[in-house]
C-alpha cells in the first residue's frame, strides 16, 4: 500500500471536507445522492466537497448510490444534471455506485452508465462502476463496456479478478480497503505519478493549432488560383489575412468566393492560407 496513489471516499456523514483532510491525497470521491426513500435528493455537502478537492489540487470523483429498482435513466440525468452545475472538468469521474443485489441489477447499471455516457460524452475510462464482490460479480455486461472498477473489499490484502468472476474487469482501478476515523480509505492500483497519466491518458488531445501558410502574390495569379492550389476558398485566404493582420468583416464569405474570387492581387501582396 506504500506505493499505491490514496485517496478517500466522503458524503455527508463525514462532514464538509477540511483542506487538513485532503493533506497526502491523490483523489477523492464525494456522494452526489441523498435518497428519501425513493426520491431522488443531492447530498447537502456535494458541492462544497466537490470545490474543495479541486481547491486542493487532488483527482476528484462523484459518485451516485444506484437504485437498481428505479429508473436508471432518471437517476444518471439527475446524476449528470447536479455535477454539471457543480463544474464538470475534464479528468473528472463519475461513478455508478452499484452495491445493490436485485435482479436486472447489471442491466439496469449498464442503463445508467450508458446514459452518464450519452449526456457527458466522457470516456468510459472516466465513467467508473463502484461495487463489492458479492454484487461485482453479477456485473458482467457493465465490467465488458465500462472497464474501470472501484472494488469494496475491507481487507489488508487486494482482491483478485477470480473473486469478482464471471465480471471481466481486467484488475481492480481503485479500491476502498480500510477506514480511518469513520472516513473510508482509496488507494489507486498504482503510484501517484502513475495516478497522473491514467487520467491523462483519457483526455482528449489538444486541438491542432491551424497556422496559416504564407504566400506571396505574383500579380499574376487570381485569389481563386492561389486558393485552389493550396486546396481552400478565396473566403479561407482572405479570411485568414484578415484575422492574422488584425481586420474582418463578419458574414462576407460568399460574397468574397464570388465578387473577390477572380480578383489578382498585386504582386507583392502577402496572403496567409490557413
Amino acid at each position: 500500500m506504500v506505493a499505491s496513489a490514496q485517496g478517500r471516499d466522503y458524503s455527508s456523514y463525514q462532514g464538509v471536507i477540511t483542506p487538513a483532510a485532503l493533506a497526502g491525497l491523490a483523489f477523492a470521491y464525494t456522494r452526489v445522492s441523498n435518497w428519501t426513500g425513493s426520491a431522488m435528493g443531492t447530498d447537502v455537502n456535494f458541492t462544497r466537497n466537490w470545490a474543495a478537492i479541486k481547491a486542493a489540487g487532488l483527482h476528484r470523483k462523484a459518485y451516485w448510490y444506484f437504485n437498481p429498482m428505479l429508473s436508471p435513466v432518471a437517476q444518471a440525468s439527475y446524476f449528470v444534471a447536479k455535477v454539471q452545475a457543480a463544474g464538470l472538468s475534464p479528468g473528472d469521474g463519475l461513478v455508478c455506485d452499484s452495491e445493490t443485489l436485485t435482479a436486472g441489477v447489471d442491466a439496469a447499471t449498464l442503463t445508467f452508465q450508458r446514459q452518464v455516457k450519452a449526456l457527458t460524452g466522457w470516456p468510459v475510462g472516466l465513467i467508473e462502476t463502484y461495487s463489492d464482490l458479492n454484487v461485482g460479480k453479477h456485473l458482467v455486461a457493465t465490467s465488458r463496456e465500462f472497464p474501470t472498477f472501484w472494488v469494496g473489499w475491507p481487507s489488508p490484502t487486494a482482491p483478485v479478478p477470480a473473486q469478482w468472476a464471471p465480471a471481466t474487469w481486467k484488475n481492480w482501478t481503485f479500491w476502498q480497503f480500510g477506514e480511518t476515523l469513520g472516513v473510508d480509505d482509496d488507494a489507486f492500483n498504482g503510484t501517484a505519478a502513475e495516478l497522473d497519466a491514467w487520467v491523462a491518458s483519457h483526455l482528449a488531445p489538444p486541438v491542432p493549432v491551424n497556422t496559416p501558410t504564407t504566400v506571396t502574390a505574383d500579380g499574376k495569379q487570381t485569389i481563386a488560383e492561389i486558393a485552389a492550389a493550396h486546396g481552400t476558398a478565396p473566403a479561407g485566404i482572405l479570411r485568414a489575412t484578415a484575422v492574422t493582420d488584425g481586420f474582418y468583416p463578419a458574414d462576407v464569405a460568399a460574397w468574397i468566393d464570388t465578387a473577390l474570387g477572380a480578383s489578382v492581387p498585386p504582386a507583392g501582396a502577402v496572403l496567409r492560407v490557413p
